[in-house]
């Protein structure tokens, strides 16, 4: 039981990254996408790859994530400076169908449909990390880090400028500020933690394949985002937390087992319009 929840508490960690890199353009800076799992995907696969074939490990294979997530973002970013509203979603979902299939179809990258296996687990001065408390304390060290640092740039000049761009980006421009360079580097800022939990993942797991970084994954994410709220990084963390740990909780449910997974998704559906109606803000309410 208790490997079981610290597995959970490890998944979480990964997910409340991922969902803070989309929450940075969701809800700081208004930037509406549904990609992110290609920016996910893409990390995982980068990180993976480099540790099979370089054998530099879990360090060099996160370097590689990183900034191939951050590569993949400065991509995705390309049609948020020419649309945005709908049109922005559309083009985002473009760019995760794009991705997935790259994922599928390149076999002698990707490993194609069977994916990759044999992931090397991490190492820190020389200590194999291999059950799940080490992963969560090495994990959780990096979350407290990158939200360490954004909680500060968030509160910065830069970080008003987002806001700014989010209600108003005509504003900013008539203050002489680049927009277009701004939304750029929000991206990549975005892809880059987006490739480093991809990264965690790959690790984790010791296997990746395409259908964990396909459209749905990209809106669960999003589901993560709403329902925490927009705007505020323990949002993003506490709806990573809901929606990792609603699932689990309802297979406690005494439903017959036939019955038990319908039922269970019903449920899960249910309570997800029931956040989205009674807290449109998310649960955490309002924007820090």
């Amino acid at each position: 039981m208790e490997v079981y929840i610290l597995g959970i508490l490890v998944t979480i960690t990964i997910f409340a990254l991922m969902a803070i890199s989309l929450d940075l353009l969701v809800g700081y800076t208004g930037l509406f996408t549904i990609a992110q799992a290609a920016m996910f995907g893409s990390g995982a696969y980068a990180s993976a790859i480099v540790s099979l074939e370089t054998g530099l490990g879990f360090w060099g294979g996160a370097v590689a994530g990183i900034a191939v997530g951050a590569a993949v973002a400065s991509l995705a970013s390309i049609p948020s400076l020419r649309v945005s509203g709908d049109y922005l979603v559309l083009a985002s979902f473009g760019v995760q169908v794009v991705f997935h299939g790259l994922f599928l179809n390149l076999d002698g990258v990707t490993g194609g449909p069977a994916g990759l296996r044999g992931i090397p687990r991490p190492s820190l001065f020389g200590w194999s990390i291999d059950s799940p408390a080490e992963y969560l304390a090495l994990y959780l060290a990096i979350a407290v880090v990158i939200v360490a640092v954004l909680r500060r740039l968030l509160a910065s000049s830069f970080g008003l400028l987002l806001q700014a761009v989010r209600e108003d980006e005509l504003v900013p421009q008539a203050l002489g500020k680049d927009v277009l360079r701004l939304k750029i580097k929000i991206f990549v800022l975005s892809g880059a933690i987006a490739g480093l939990s991809g990264s965690m993942y790959a690790h984790y797991i010791t296997f990746v394949s395409p259908e964990s970084f396909d459209v749905h994954a990209s809106i669960f994410v999003l589901a993560m985002v709403l329902v925490g709220g927009m705007g505020t990084t323990w949002g993003a963390i506490l709806g990573a937390a809901i929606l990792i740990l609603l699932p689990e909780v309802l297979r406690f449910l005494p439903l017959p087992t036939m019955s038990m997974g319908p039922i269970r998704q019903i449920i899960y559906g249910l309570i997800l319009i029931m956040v989205c109606f009674l807290r449109p803000r998310g649960l955490i309410g309002g924007r820090s």
